[in-house]
Protein backbone atom coordinates (compact mmCIF):
# COMPACT_ATOMS: atom_id res chain seq x y z
CA UNK A 1 0.00 0.00 0.00
CA UNK A 2 2.82 1.99 0.96
CA UNK A 3 4.76 1.86 -2.48
CA UNK A 4 1.22 2.14 -4.36
CA UNK A 5 0.61 5.83 -2.79
CA UNK A 6 4.30 6.84 -3.26
CA UNK A 7 3.75 6.12 -6.67
CA UNK A 8 0.85 8.54 -6.83
CA UNK A 9 2.68 10.96 -5.57
CA UNK A 10 5.51 10.40 -7.76
CA UNK A 11 3.21 10.94 -10.52
CA UNK A 12 1.60 14.10 -9.66
CA UNK A 13 5.02 15.41 -8.86
CA UNK A 14 5.79 14.86 -12.81
CA UNK A 15 2.69 16.09 -13.81
CA UNK A 16 3.64 19.33 -11.93
CA UNK A 17 7.14 19.27 -13.37
CA UNK A 18 8.47 18.95 -10.04
CA UNK A 19 10.63 15.84 -10.52
CA UNK A 20 14.36 16.03 -11.85
CA UNK A 21 15.99 13.15 -13.85
CA UNK A 22 19.28 11.21 -13.87
CA UNK A 23 19.83 11.89 -9.86
CA UNK A 24 22.86 10.16 -8.42
CA UNK A 25 21.09 10.27 -5.03
CA UNK A 26 18.50 8.00 -2.90
CA UNK A 27 15.32 9.05 -3.87
CA UNK A 28 11.73 7.37 -2.12
CA UNK A 29 10.95 4.92 -4.34
CA UNK A 30 14.58 3.92 -5.08
CA UNK A 31 15.15 0.09 -4.08
CA UNK A 32 18.25 -0.77 -3.35
CA UNK A 33 20.27 -4.21 -4.37
CA UNK A 34 19.95 -7.02 -2.29
CA UNK A 35 22.83 -8.39 -3.68
CA UNK A 36 25.27 -5.54 -3.48
CA UNK A 37 29.10 -7.59 -3.39
CA UNK A 38 31.27 -7.25 0.32
CA UNK A 39 34.42 -7.06 -0.76
CA UNK A 40 36.71 -9.35 1.77
CA UNK A 41 40.14 -10.14 2.83
CA UNK A 42 43.00 -8.97 0.46
CA UNK A 43 40.14 -7.14 -1.94
CA UNK A 44 38.75 -5.04 1.51
CA UNK A 45 42.13 -4.19 2.55
CA UNK A 46 43.05 -3.16 -1.20
CA UNK A 47 39.96 -1.58 -1.75
CA UNK A 48 40.34 2.49 -3.24
CA UNK A 49 38.79 5.37 -2.47
CA UNK A 50 37.83 5.09 -6.78
CA UNK A 51 36.57 1.63 -6.42
CA UNK A 52 33.96 2.88 -3.10
CA UNK A 53 33.27 5.53 -6.15
CA UNK A 54 32.20 2.70 -8.61
CA UNK A 55 30.22 0.92 -6.17
CA UNK A 56 27.87 3.59 -5.45
CA UNK A 57 26.87 3.93 -9.52
CA UNK A 58 22.77 4.92 -9.06
CA UNK A 59 20.71 4.75 -12.11
CA UNK A 60 17.35 5.39 -12.64
CA UNK A 61 14.27 4.22 -14.85
CA UNK A 62 11.08 5.80 -16.32
CA UNK A 63 8.34 3.17 -16.93
CA UNK A 64 4.51 2.48 -16.90
CA UNK A 65 3.62 -0.52 -15.35
CA UNK A 66 3.68 0.73 -11.91
CA UNK A 67 1.40 -2.04 -10.57
CA UNK A 68 3.72 -4.36 -12.21
CA UNK A 69 7.09 -3.28 -10.25
CA UNK A 70 7.63 -6.02 -7.89
CA UNK A 71 6.63 -8.71 -9.68
CA UNK A 72 7.85 -7.58 -12.60
CA UNK A 73 10.25 -5.00 -12.60
CA UNK A 74 12.50 -5.37 -9.55
CA UNK A 75 13.37 -8.88 -10.48
CA UNK A 76 14.75 -7.24 -13.30
CA UNK A 77 16.21 -4.81 -11.98
CA UNK A 78 18.42 -6.99 -8.85
CA UNK A 79 19.38 -9.34 -11.86
CA UNK A 80 20.84 -6.43 -13.13
CA UNK A 81 23.10 -5.56 -9.81
CA UNK A 82 24.08 -9.44 -9.68
CA UNK A 83 25.95 -8.93 -12.81
CA UNK A 84 26.94 -5.08 -12.21
CA UNK A 85 27.16 -4.46 -8.38
CA UNK A 86 29.20 -1.20 -8.64
CA UNK A 87 25.32 0.09 -9.22
CA UNK A 88 24.28 0.49 -6.02
CA UNK A 89 20.77 1.38 -6.76
CA UNK A 90 17.78 1.98 -9.47
CA UNK A 91 15.53 4.24 -8.84
CA UNK A 92 11.66 3.62 -10.22
CA UNK A 93 9.48 6.31 -11.61
CA UNK A 94 5.79 5.17 -12.54
CA UNK A 95 4.55 6.79 -15.89
CA UNK A 96 1.63 4.92 -15.80
CA UNK A 97 -0.57 8.63 -15.13
CA UNK A 98 1.70 10.52 -17.14
CA UNK A 99 0.32 11.19 -20.46
CA UNK A 100 2.85 11.88 -23.69
CA UNK A 101 2.08 15.15 -23.65
CA UNK A 102 3.73 15.49 -20.35
CA UNK A 103 6.40 12.81 -21.11
CA UNK A 104 7.45 15.51 -23.79
CA UNK A 105 7.04 18.25 -21.27
CA UNK A 106 9.48 16.67 -18.87
CA UNK A 107 11.75 15.85 -22.06
CA UNK A 108 12.23 19.47 -23.07
CA UNK A 109 12.37 20.52 -19.36
CA UNK A 110 15.68 18.04 -18.69
CA UNK A 111 13.67 16.36 -16.37
CA UNK A 112 14.07 12.58 -17.31
CA UNK A 113 15.41 9.54 -16.28
CA UNK A 114 18.44 7.80 -17.54
CA UNK A 115 16.83 4.96 -19.28
CA UNK A 116 13.09 5.90 -20.18
CA UNK A 117 9.98 5.30 -22.19
CA UNK A 118 10.21 7.23 -25.77
CA UNK A 119 6.65 9.45 -25.83
CA UNK A 120 5.35 7.89 -29.08
CA UNK A 121 3.81 11.49 -30.37
CA UNK A 122 7.42 12.53 -30.75
CA UNK A 123 9.01 13.45 -33.80
CA UNK A 124 11.81 10.56 -35.05
CA UNK A 125 14.03 14.05 -35.84
CA UNK A 126 13.74 14.67 -32.24
CA UNK A 127 15.09 11.88 -31.02
CA UNK A 128 18.72 12.71 -30.85
CA UNK A 129 17.91 15.78 -29.02
CA UNK A 130 17.25 14.16 -26.10
CA UNK A 131 18.75 10.72 -26.13
CA UNK A 132 21.92 8.58 -26.81
CA UNK A 133 22.48 6.14 -29.69
CA UNK A 134 22.33 2.63 -29.35
CA UNK A 135 23.84 1.33 -32.01
CA UNK A 136 23.35 1.57 -36.06
CA UNK A 137 19.96 0.86 -37.78
CA UNK A 138 21.85 -2.21 -39.00
CA UNK A 139 23.34 -3.70 -35.92
CA UNK A 140 20.25 -3.09 -34.09
CA UNK A 141 17.47 -4.40 -36.75
CA UNK A 142 19.63 -7.43 -36.92
CA UNK A 143 18.78 -8.42 -33.08
CA UNK A 144 15.84 -6.81 -32.74
CA UNK A 145 12.48 -6.19 -34.43
CA UNK A 146 12.16 -3.25 -34.99
CA UNK A 147 15.07 -2.38 -33.67
CA UNK A 148 15.70 0.33 -36.63
CA UNK A 149 12.53 1.86 -36.40
CA UNK A 150 13.48 5.02 -34.36
CA UNK A 151 16.09 5.62 -36.47
CA UNK A 152 17.68 9.12 -37.71
CA UNK A 153 20.71 9.36 -39.59
CA UNK A 154 21.84 5.69 -40.03
CA UNK A 155 21.71 5.42 -35.71
CA UNK A 156 19.21 4.26 -33.68
CA UNK A 157 17.11 5.66 -30.65
CA UNK A 158 15.23 3.13 -28.96
CA UNK A 159 14.64 -0.26 -27.84
CA UNK A 160 11.46 -2.13 -28.51
CA UNK A 161 10.08 -3.78 -25.12
CA UNK A 162 8.16 -6.17 -27.17
CA UNK A 163 6.44 -7.01 -30.14
CA UNK A 164 2.44 -8.07 -30.40
CA UNK A 165 0.16 -9.76 -33.04
CA UNK A 166 -2.05 -6.91 -34.50
CA UNK A 167 -5.84 -8.93 -34.49
CA UNK A 168 -9.09 -9.26 -32.51
CA UNK A 169 -9.33 -10.64 -28.65
CA UNK A 170 -12.71 -12.25 -28.82
CA UNK A 171 -15.09 -13.95 -26.41
CA UNK A 172 -15.77 -17.20 -27.39
CA UNK A 173 -19.06 -17.87 -25.45
CA UNK A 174 -20.30 -14.62 -27.15
CA UNK A 175 -19.79 -16.55 -30.21
CA UNK A 176 -21.26 -19.59 -28.95
CA UNK A 177 -24.40 -18.07 -27.85
CA UNK A 178 -25.10 -15.98 -31.11
CA UNK A 179 -22.40 -17.36 -33.70
CA UNK A 180 -23.27 -20.82 -33.91
CA UNK A 181 -19.22 -20.88 -32.09
CA UNK A 182 -17.92 -19.63 -35.33
CA UNK A 183 -14.66 -17.51 -35.15
CA UNK A 184 -14.48 -15.34 -38.05
CA UNK A 185 -12.18 -15.94 -40.49
CA UNK A 186 -13.49 -14.35 -43.46
CA UNK A 187 -15.15 -10.65 -43.62
CA UNK A 188 -18.71 -12.19 -44.45
CA UNK A 189 -18.40 -14.21 -41.11
CA UNK A 190 -17.44 -11.14 -39.54
CA UNK A 191 -20.65 -9.29 -40.81
CA UNK A 192 -22.69 -11.97 -40.36
CA UNK A 193 -21.65 -12.53 -36.65
CA UNK A 194 -21.99 -8.55 -36.04
CA UNK A 195 -25.39 -8.72 -36.91
CA UNK A 196 -26.72 -10.88 -34.78
CA UNK A 197 -24.57 -9.76 -32.33
CA UNK A 198 -25.99 -6.26 -32.80
CA UNK A 199 -29.68 -7.52 -33.14
CA UNK A 200 -29.15 -9.23 -29.75
CA UNK A 201 -27.95 -6.08 -27.90
CA UNK A 202 -24.25 -7.07 -27.45
CA UNK A 203 -21.71 -4.50 -28.48
CA UNK A 204 -19.61 -5.77 -31.76
CA UNK A 205 -15.99 -3.67 -31.04
CA UNK A 206 -15.14 -2.08 -28.31
CA UNK A 207 -12.92 0.50 -29.98
CA UNK A 208 -11.63 3.21 -27.30
CA UNK A 209 -12.06 6.09 -29.32
CA UNK A 210 -11.76 8.41 -27.27
CA UNK A 211 -8.30 7.47 -26.16
CA UNK A 212 -6.98 7.72 -29.34
CA UNK A 213 -3.77 5.67 -29.22
CA UNK A 214 -6.60 2.05 -29.46
CA UNK A 215 -7.07 3.73 -33.31
CA UNK A 216 -3.47 2.95 -34.49
CA UNK A 217 -4.37 -0.85 -34.82
CA UNK A 218 -7.51 0.06 -37.20
CA UNK A 219 -5.48 2.47 -39.30
CA UNK A 220 -2.13 -0.36 -39.35
CA UNK A 221 -5.25 -2.18 -40.90
CA UNK A 222 -4.45 -0.25 -44.43
CA UNK A 223 -0.85 -1.71 -44.33
CA UNK A 224 -2.49 -5.28 -43.70
CA UNK A 225 -5.26 -5.00 -46.93
CA UNK A 226 -2.83 -3.48 -48.61
CA UNK A 227 -0.74 -6.40 -49.04
CA UNK A 228 2.52 -4.16 -49.29
CA UNK A 229 4.30 -4.09 -46.14
CA UNK A 230 5.93 -1.08 -46.70
CA UNK A 231 2.36 0.89 -47.54
CA UNK A 232 2.58 3.73 -45.02
CA UNK A 233 5.83 5.00 -46.44
CA UNK A 234 4.05 5.22 -50.02
CA UNK A 235 1.73 7.92 -48.91
CA UNK A 236 4.74 10.51 -48.72
CA UNK A 237 4.21 10.46 -52.78
CA UNK A 238 0.22 10.64 -52.94
CA UNK A 239 -1.59 13.68 -52.72
CA UNK A 240 -4.90 12.05 -51.96
CA UNK A 241 -4.21 8.76 -49.58
CA UNK A 242 -8.07 8.35 -49.04
CA UNK A 243 -8.72 8.29 -53.08
CA UNK A 244 -11.64 5.87 -53.96
CA UNK A 245 -9.98 2.83 -53.76
CA UNK A 246 -6.80 3.59 -51.74
CA UNK A 247 -6.10 0.96 -48.88
CA UNK A 248 -6.51 3.78 -46.14
CA UNK A 249 -9.90 4.79 -47.80
CA UNK A 250 -11.16 0.31 -47.48
CA UNK A 251 -9.90 0.42 -44.15
CA UNK A 252 -11.56 3.27 -42.87
CA UNK A 253 -14.58 2.22 -44.93
CA UNK A 254 -14.98 -0.83 -42.55
CA UNK A 255 -14.55 1.04 -39.07
CA UNK A 256 -17.48 3.65 -40.90
CA UNK A 257 -19.79 0.54 -41.71
CA UNK A 258 -19.43 -0.37 -38.16
CA UNK A 259 -20.35 3.39 -36.82
CA UNK A 260 -22.97 3.34 -38.69
CA UNK A 261 -24.36 -0.14 -38.10
CA UNK A 262 -24.14 0.97 -34.45
CA UNK A 263 -21.69 -1.60 -33.95
CA UNK A 264 -19.53 0.23 -31.70
CA UNK A 265 -19.69 0.79 -27.85
CA UNK A 266 -22.34 3.75 -27.39
CA UNK A 267 -19.61 6.34 -25.75
CA UNK A 268 -16.83 6.14 -28.46
CA UNK A 269 -15.51 10.03 -27.24
CA UNK A 270 -14.96 9.68 -23.21
CA UNK A 271 -10.92 8.64 -22.77
CA UNK A 272 -9.74 5.97 -20.12
CA UNK A 273 -12.32 3.41 -20.62
CA UNK A 274 -9.94 0.75 -21.30
CA UNK A 275 -10.80 -0.99 -18.13
CA UNK A 276 -14.32 -0.76 -18.82
CA UNK A 277 -13.98 -1.95 -21.76
CA UNK A 278 -12.00 -5.59 -20.71
CA UNK A 279 -14.82 -5.95 -18.42
CA UNK A 280 -16.79 -5.45 -21.26
CA UNK A 281 -15.37 -8.32 -23.05
CA UNK A 282 -14.90 -10.87 -20.07
CA UNK A 283 -18.59 -10.24 -19.32
CA UNK A 284 -20.01 -11.15 -22.79
CA UNK A 285 -21.27 -7.41 -23.29
CA UNK A 286 -18.93 -6.52 -25.83
CA UNK A 287 -17.84 -9.62 -28.23
CA UNK A 288 -14.31 -8.24 -29.78
CA UNK A 289 -11.60 -5.48 -29.28
CA UNK A 290 -9.24 -5.09 -32.20
CA UNK A 291 -5.79 -4.19 -30.49
CA UNK A 292 -2.60 -6.04 -29.91
CA UNK A 293 -1.66 -9.53 -27.96
CA UNK A 294 0.02 -7.57 -25.48
CA UNK A 295 -3.97 -7.47 -24.05
CA UNK A 296 -4.86 -10.67 -24.70
CA UNK A 297 -3.90 -11.74 -20.62
CA UNK A 298 -5.00 -8.81 -19.25
CA UNK A 299 -8.32 -9.62 -20.94
CA UNK A 300 -8.09 -13.38 -19.47
CA UNK A 301 -7.51 -11.57 -16.45
CA UNK A 302 -10.89 -9.96 -16.07
CA UNK A 303 -12.63 -13.08 -17.27
CA UNK A 304 -11.08 -15.20 -14.48
CA UNK A 305 -11.92 -12.73 -11.75
CA UNK A 306 -15.69 -13.28 -12.93
CA UNK A 307 -15.38 -16.97 -12.54
CA UNK A 308 -14.58 -17.91 -15.79
CA UNK A 309 -11.72 -20.40 -17.79
CA UNK A 310 -9.23 -18.10 -19.30
CA UNK A 311 -9.96 -20.03 -22.36
CA UNK A 312 -13.05 -17.74 -22.74
CA UNK A 313 -11.11 -14.88 -24.26
CA UNK A 314 -9.39 -15.63 -27.37
CA UNK A 315 -7.41 -14.14 -30.19
CA UNK A 316 -7.60 -13.96 -34.22
CA UNK A 317 -6.23 -12.49 -37.18
CA UNK A 318 -8.54 -9.79 -38.33
CA UNK A 319 -10.52 -11.14 -41.07
CA UNK A 320 -10.66 -8.11 -43.50
CA UNK A 321 -11.07 -9.95 -46.86
CA UNK A 322 -13.12 -13.38 -48.07
CA UNK A 323 -11.92 -16.43 -50.19
CA UNK A 324 -9.68 -16.92 -47.71
CA UNK A 325 -7.07 -19.84 -48.09
CA UNK A 326 -3.20 -20.59 -48.35
CA UNK A 327 -3.37 -19.78 -51.59
CA UNK A 328 -5.14 -16.27 -50.72
CA UNK A 329 -3.99 -15.97 -46.74
CA UNK A 330 -5.11 -13.21 -44.17
CA UNK A 331 -1.70 -11.36 -43.06
CA UNK A 332 -0.96 -11.00 -39.27
CA UNK A 333 0.89 -7.75 -38.97
CA UNK A 334 3.70 -8.12 -36.25
CA UNK A 335 3.84 -4.59 -34.29
CA UNK A 336 6.17 -2.33 -32.35
CA UNK A 337 5.10 -1.45 -28.83
CA UNK A 338 6.69 1.33 -26.86
CA UNK A 339 10.59 1.85 -26.94
CA UNK A 340 13.01 3.04 -24.14
CA UNK A 341 15.99 4.89 -24.66
CA UNK A 342 19.20 6.42 -22.82
CA UNK A 343 19.23 9.93 -22.12
CA UNK A 344 22.04 12.16 -23.62
CA UNK A 345 22.84 13.25 -20.74
CA UNK A 346 23.38 10.47 -18.64
CA UNK A 347 26.73 10.40 -16.53
CA UNK A 348 26.79 6.29 -17.21
CA UNK A 349 26.26 5.90 -20.58
CA UNK A 350 27.64 2.26 -20.94
CA UNK A 351 25.83 1.18 -18.09
CA UNK A 352 22.51 3.04 -19.16
CA UNK A 353 22.73 1.37 -23.04
CA UNK A 354 23.89 -1.82 -21.43
CA UNK A 355 20.78 -1.58 -18.99
CA UNK A 356 18.20 -0.80 -21.62
CA UNK A 357 19.04 -3.91 -23.31
CA UNK A 358 18.77 -6.22 -21.06
CA UNK A 359 15.57 -4.48 -19.58
CA UNK A 360 14.12 -4.69 -23.09
CA UNK A 361 15.18 -8.40 -23.36
CA UNK A 362 13.49 -9.52 -20.58
CA UNK A 363 10.02 -7.66 -19.82
CA UNK A 364 8.36 -8.72 -22.95
CA UNK A 365 6.66 -12.04 -21.33
CA UNK A 366 5.45 -11.20 -18.13
CA UNK A 367 3.76 -7.97 -20.01
CA UNK A 368 1.87 -10.66 -22.13
CA UNK A 369 4.19 -9.89 -25.40
CA UNK A 370 6.21 -11.72 -27.56
CA UNK A 371 10.01 -11.40 -26.61
CA UNK A 372 11.69 -8.76 -29.14
CA UNK A 373 14.81 -10.66 -30.46
CA UNK A 374 14.34 -11.88 -33.43
CA UNK A 375 17.39 -14.88 -32.54
CA UNK A 376 15.97 -16.94 -29.29
CA UNK A 377 13.18 -14.53 -28.75
CA UNK A 378 10.18 -16.72 -27.33
CA UNK A 379 6.14 -16.14 -28.02
CA UNK A 380 3.37 -15.83 -25.72
CA UNK A 381 2.71 -19.67 -25.28
CA UNK A 382 -1.20 -18.84 -25.65
CA UNK A 383 -0.11 -17.72 -29.45
CA UNK A 384 1.66 -20.20 -30.35
CA UNK A 385 -1.63 -21.76 -32.32
CA UNK A 386 -1.24 -19.21 -34.78
CA UNK A 387 1.75 -21.09 -36.80
CA UNK A 388 -0.09 -23.71 -37.47
CA UNK A 389 -3.09 -21.73 -39.61
CA UNK A 390 -1.89 -22.43 -43.20
CA UNK A 391 -4.38 -19.33 -44.29
CA UNK A 392 -2.26 -16.85 -41.88
CA UNK A 393 0.97 -15.22 -42.91
CA UNK A 394 2.60 -12.85 -40.82
CA UNK A 395 4.78 -10.24 -41.62
CA UNK A 396 6.80 -7.06 -40.38
CA UNK A 397 6.84 -3.55 -41.38
CA UNK A 398 10.11 -1.60 -42.63
CA UNK A 399 10.93 1.49 -40.53
CA UNK A 400 9.23 4.48 -41.30
CA UNK A 401 10.71 7.24 -43.14
CA UNK A 402 10.87 10.06 -40.83
CA UNK A 403 9.07 12.45 -43.24
CA UNK A 404 5.74 10.81 -42.77
CA UNK A 405 5.02 12.24 -38.93
CA UNK A 406 6.42 15.70 -40.80
CA UNK A 407 3.74 15.48 -43.57
CA UNK A 408 1.27 14.67 -41.01
CA UNK A 409 1.98 17.48 -38.88
CA UNK A 410 1.77 19.94 -41.31
CA UNK A 411 -1.49 18.21 -42.51
CA UNK A 412 -2.85 18.30 -38.96
CA UNK A 413 -3.39 14.71 -39.62
CA UNK A 414 -1.87 12.09 -37.78
CA UNK A 415 -1.86 9.19 -39.56
CA UNK A 416 0.42 6.06 -38.81
CA UNK A 417 1.10 7.90 -35.65
CA UNK A 418 -1.51 8.47 -33.20
CA UNK A 419 -4.83 8.26 -35.48
CA UNK A 420 -7.43 10.67 -33.26
CA UNK A 421 -7.91 11.72 -36.83
CA UNK A 422 -10.37 8.85 -37.47
CA UNK A 423 -12.68 9.62 -34.66
CA UNK A 424 -12.75 13.26 -35.92
CA UNK A 425 -13.22 12.47 -39.38
CA UNK A 426 -14.17 8.62 -39.91
CA UNK A 427 -16.48 7.63 -36.85
CA UNK A 428 -18.00 10.83 -35.23
CA UNK A 429 -19.69 12.16 -39.15
CA UNK A 430 -21.02 8.29 -39.63
CA UNK A 431 -22.32 8.16 -36.15
CA UNK A 432 -24.60 11.50 -37.18
CA UNK A 433 -25.42 9.26 -40.32
CA UNK A 434 -23.49 11.75 -42.75
CA UNK A 435 -20.36 10.46 -45.24
CA UNK A 436 -16.95 9.76 -43.98
CA UNK A 437 -14.95 13.38 -44.23
CA UNK A 438 -12.48 11.44 -46.69
CA UNK A 439 -12.52 15.04 -49.24
CA UNK A 440 -11.39 17.30 -46.24
CA UNK A 441 -8.51 14.80 -45.32
CA UNK A 442 -7.11 14.54 -48.96
CA UNK A 443 -7.23 18.55 -49.00
CA UNK A 444 -5.22 18.60 -45.87
CA UNK A 445 -3.26 16.02 -46.67
CA UNK A 446 -2.38 17.73 -49.71
CA UNK A 447 -0.95 21.10 -47.92
CA UNK A 448 2.40 18.96 -48.12
CA UNK A 449 2.25 19.11 -51.56
CA UNK A 450 1.72 22.97 -52.12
Amino acid sequence: MKKKLLYSIMAGMISAGLLTGCQSGTSENSQPSSTEAEPSGNEAASETGAATSQRDVTLSLGFHMNEKYDDVILPIIQEFQKLHPEVKEVTFTGLSSVTDEQQVTRLTGGQYEDVVLIPSILLPSELPNYFAPLGTTEEMAEKYYYGDYLQVDGQSYGCPIGVVYEGIIYNQDVLDQYCDGIVPKTLDELMDCCEKLHENGITCFYTNAGSVWPMRYWDNLAITMSGDNDYANKILTTEEPWAEGTPLRQADDLLAQFAKNGWLEADVVSANQWDVSLASLASGDTAFIFTGTWALSQAQDNAEALGLPRETIGFMPFPYKNDVSADNPLKLRIAQDLFMAVNKNTEHMELAQEFVRFFCERISLPLGMNETMIDGGQNQPELEFLSSLDYVEMYTSPAKDNRLQEMAAVAEIDVFAYDGYLLDYIMIPSLNGEEPQYDKLNELWGKNFK
